[in-house]
């Protein structure tokens, strides 16, 4: 374990010497540019191929190369490599394992929400992601568009995620109460209050989309233009290497807390939110399925009959 931390620490020096070396010196200052959207990079047709779609595909082809890894040998007593790829598959379904009864059903899509943004986020943190790019002149400044930004830093990426959760967490809650029961939910108790907590009911349901899309986007932006800070800060001083290692790492070390974080609070909360559909039918009408159509209590101190 030590040998793994003092390896990681190295690792994240580098990176942060790597980075301020491939941002000129010179022109530090006019460069630190970071878009609130996505910088376009070419199109084909009527695609148009930004930065963050690129980190994007890498971070499902980096996906992708695990699985074939993984299924292309699997062992029953798993090597190093397989170790590896099978720890955070165990670790997210052993939480979702603990839900519902019906945690099967949605196991996959937590699992892959997980890993997706949890790959996106570190690619961010890979040297020149975010510092290597072509130059533009915009209103007489020149301006630095990279070849690859982090997926969560683009509103599109993290909108797309949090639509096909809300879909699936209200499909749920249709399937469990049925299209009837889904809006009676909606309407709320008592039905006389229905005119003022529908509205309120329909608006939290659709804030959650928003709270998903919104938070991750949130902090990948955020932590891409602490970064840019810390390495226009330290640029100046690259040759002086304490200040030039640590300052970088330390942040670096810390955005890859915060991604491995955002990535499984955007997971649990798609679950959270697909338990509580879930949930919903169970205690309202978990007395129904009771033995002769009603619920009755245990009791082990009935008195005997005849």
């Amino acid at each position: 374990m030590s040998r793994l931390l003092i390896l990681a620490a190295a690792a994240f020096a580098v990176l942060g010497v790597v980075a301020q070396i491939a941002m000129p010196q010179d022109e530090g200052a006019g460069l630190l540019h970071v878009s609130i959207a996505a910088e376009p990079l070419f199109e084909l047709g009527p695609l148009t191929v930004t930065n963050s779609m690129v980190g994007a595909l890498l971070a499902s082809a980096i996906l992708l190369f695990a699985a074939w890894v993984f299924l292309r040998r699997p062992e029953l007593v798993p090597n190093r490599v397989q170790s590896l790829i099978e720890w955070p598959v165990e670790w997210v379904a052993a939480i979702v394992e603990g839900s519902t009864s019906r945690w099967k059903g949605y196991v996959a899509l937590v699992i892959g929400l997980f890993l997706m943004i949890l790959v996106a986020n570190w690619i961010g943190l890979f040297p020149g992601v975010g510092t290597i790019g072509i130059i533009e002149h915009h209103e007489g400044e020149e301006l630095l568009v990279p070849f690859v930004r982090a997926a969560g830093a683009d509103l599109n990426f993290t909108l797309g995620l949090a639509i096909i959760s809300f879909v699936v967490f209200v499909w749920w809650g249709i399937r469990i109460n049925g299209v009837r029961g889904y809006l009676l939910e909606l309407v709320g108790e008592p039905r006389y209050m229905a005119p003022l907590m529908f509205p309120i009911h329909t608006i939290s349901e659709i804030s959650r989309l928003v709270s998903l899309s919104m938070r991750l986007f949130g902090n990948v932006f955020a932590g891409e233009v602490l970064i840019g800070t810390m390495l226009a800060l330290t640029t100046a001083a690259v040759f002086v290497l304490p200040l030039a290692f640590f300052v970088p790492a330390i942040f670096l070390g810390l955005e890859l807390l915060f991604g491995a974080v955002q990535a499984l609070v955007f997971a649990l909360l798609t679950m959270t939110y697909i338990t509580m559909a879930i949930a919903e039918h169970e205690d309202g009408h978990g007395e129904e399925h009771e033995p002769n159509g009603s619920a009755q209590p245990t009791d082990n101190h009935q008195p005997a009959t005849a």
